[in-house]
């Protein structure tokens, strides 16, 4: 696995058949973008979560964060980066800080589905597949706009945005081995759609909010994490599940993935605590670096240990290893 190269710069800033592995869209990104074999930028959209990822000339967004994130900080950064077009669009799980954006996103600047504007992507919307149990008017309204254009994601499919592979590794509780884990009674968390990314010998890990056992009973979580993470084995970055929570990130998955980077995708006083303080001490004593997009409830004794970045973070990967703004 090569080694980071680092610094820090401040950033301004019903469903559908399978997935199609080979389409080519048009060229999306801007020449600016063509540059960077590999993007990932890790958006600052408060107590939620989103990414982008571009490679060469095609870019995928990962979740959207919760409710006016799509309208108010996805669609400005896209216009901002020159990115016209997306090929996928993956909702992890139901969750409203994590696909509470997408539709907004879909339906472009004047928020009205099939204009324009319209950020459809051209080879469709992934996600678990399954009903959301107790539907919400942020699942309705996610299922509607994306009605058409939604794939099932099965552990073992494969894609590509630009030059990198993507492969899901777990979905639904299933993993990439053919592993069923229980995850019932029903928890949307240990649903959640897990991706590896590879670019060469660059790997990340996006966990959503995979869990890990972690939480006091009655509220502890399923172990989905120990058995993943043998099939997964070492990268060089990992996307930190559930925004760093104790549900998740447990001792045996951080060893066995033992990531160079952590990153932890958080919202100052959110209501949940996150992060908890002794995910972030076990990912620094395993020995990675770890970056946030806001503080959350941590501590100013990290401040010394842990990047609060206040913004997005991104991460660039070329065939000399990776860095990091």
């Amino acid at each position: 696995m090569k080694r980071a190269i680092l610094f820090i710069i401040i950033f301004v800033a019903g469903c559908a058949g399978p997935i199609s592995m080979n389409r080519t869209g048009e060229d999306s990104v801007s020449d600016s973008q063509t540059k960077e074999e590999l993007k990932l930028v890790f958006l600052d959209v408060g107590q939620g979560d989103s990414t982008l990822v571009s490679s060469a000339n095609e870019a995928m967004l990962i979740d959207a964060g919760p409710l006016d994130a799509g309208r108010g900080i996805i669609l400005p950064f896209l216009k901002e980066q020159g990115i016209g077009e997306l090929k996928f669009i993956v909702a992890t799980h139901y969750h409203e800080d994590h696909i509470g954006g997408i539709a907004e996103v879909i339906k472009g600047e004047d928020q009205i589905l099939g204009t324009a504007d319209d950020m459809i992507p051209t080879d469709g919307v992934i996600d678990r597949g399954e009903t959301h149990e107790g539907d919400s008017p942020t699942y309705e309204e996610y299922s509607e706009t994306a009605d058409g254009m939604r794939h099932t994601a099965h552990p073992g499919d494969n894609f590509t945005v630009g030059g990198t592979s993507v492969e899901v590794v777990a979905a639904n509780g299933e993993l990439v081995d053919g592993t069923k884990i229980d995850i019932e009674p029903y928890d949307e968390n240990s649903a959640s759609v897990v991706l590896l990314l590879t670019y060469g010998d660059f790997r990340y890990l996006h966990e959503a909010d995979l869990t890990g056992g972690g939480g006091d009973p009655p509220y502890q979580t399923i172990d989905v994490e120990t058995s993943l993470a043998p099939l997964v084995g070492d990268v060089d970055i990992l996307k930190v599940a559930h925004h760093g929570s104790e549900t998740s990130s447990n001792e045996d998955f951080i060893e066995e993935t033992n990531p160079e980077l952590a990153i932890i995708s958080v919202g100052d006083e959110n209501d949940y605590g996150h992060p908890d303080e002794e995910v972030v001490q076990e990912l620094l004593d395993s020995g990675a670096k770890v970056y946030q997009t806001e503080r959350g409830w941590l501590s100013d004794t990290y401040d010394d240990y842990v990047n609060v970045a206040d913004g997005p973070i991104t991460v660039s990967v070329d065939d000399e290893g990776w860095s990091i703004e």
